[in-house]
């Protein structure tokens, strides 16, 4: 192993939710994915951002993560429970720990404003719910309407037992802020797929990427050359990623089109989203046929 050599980032695919022609969840592709990426990264996250959560009632909720586990068992499966209300969250950690999760996310509140206090009485109350599992705050400003700065997150975090968090968006262009201001112990994984070396290099856990729900193989090639330094590969595997990112846009709706050409579902959303361009659709297929051979 090269003297630069960095401990390996963890590869998590943020993974879509697949609905049939009819809309309803689609229960075999879903089973049919997990089983495809168990080999091919590190774990997943479910019922996330990527996983249109906001779109999926608490059953839905219960049969994608139930059937995450089943295939990549506790350990290497995290589960968002986030919602607007606290209620709803807390119902939803005592779940997922019901069903034998261990790992668990939660986006702050989102919709009304919350101050911090807000936040740290909302994750205290998903992390009493989670009971041993370990809790993972979520940070997505952009999407929450909710901005929880550095200091403040060590705060919560200190408070409420948060063992981590996931940082999207504006969060994750300060990822080294957030890194310096918890405790070493504390584990962080970016939102940024395709900036996974700067996250292992500011001691970051590694990413959670809805692009490696589609197309894993980068992902874990850019790890490994990070992790074991080497400088060529790691550039290889940088610049595949980067194809991915510029291809898919890293929506939903390209990383649901990529997988539908992969043979994977319908393509289809349930919650609305802007029509991809007919550039953009050759783009997709052509990385699809690609990655096919």
């Amino acid at each position: 192993m090269s003297e630069n050599s960095q401990r390996r980032a963890e590869v998590l695919a943020a993974v879509p939710t697949f609905f049939d022609e009819a809309g309803e969840l689609d229960h075999a592709t879903t089973k049919a994915h997990f089983t495809d990426l168990t080999r091919r990264v590190d774990g997943v996250f479910v019922c996330g951002t990527t996983g249109e959560f906001p779109a999926l009632d608490h059953a839905e909720r219960h049969a994608v993560t139930e059937a995450a586990l089943a295939v990549f068992g506790p350990d290497r499966v995290v589960v968002h429970v986030g919602a607007a209300a606290t209620r709803e969250a807390v119902a939803l950690a005592r779940d997922a720990v019901a069903l034998g999760a261990r790992r668990l996310a939660a986006l702050t509140p989102y919709y009304l404003p919350a101050d911090t206090g807000a936040v740290l009485r909302h994750f205290a109350a998903v992390a009493a719910a989670a009971g041993p599992a370990a809790v993972y705050g979520y940070l997505f400003s952009e999407r929450s309407g909710v901005v929880v700065e550095p200091a403040d997150l060590a705060t919560i975090a200190a408070e409420t037992g948060l063992a981590g968090a996931k940082l999207s968006g504006l969060a994750a262009e300060r990822f080294g802020e957030y890194r310096a201001a918890l405790p070493a112990q504390a584990r962080l994984w970016s939102g940024a797929d395709t900036r996974l070396a700067e996250v292992v290099r500011h001691g970051g856990a590694g990413v959670v990427s809805g692009l490696s729900a589609a197309f894993p193989e980068p992902f874990a090639m850019l790890a490994d050359a990070v992790a074991g330094g080497d400088a060529d590969a790691e550039r290889s595997a940088q610049a595949r990623a980067d194809e991915v990112l510029a291809a898919l846009g890293g929506t939903v709706e390209g990383i649901k089109l990529a997988l539908h050409h992969l043979g994977r579902g319908t393509g289809a959303l349930r919650m609305p989203a802007p029509e991809i361009g007919p550039d953009t659709r050759h783009h997709i297929a052509r990385l699809a046929a690609r990655a096919s051979r």
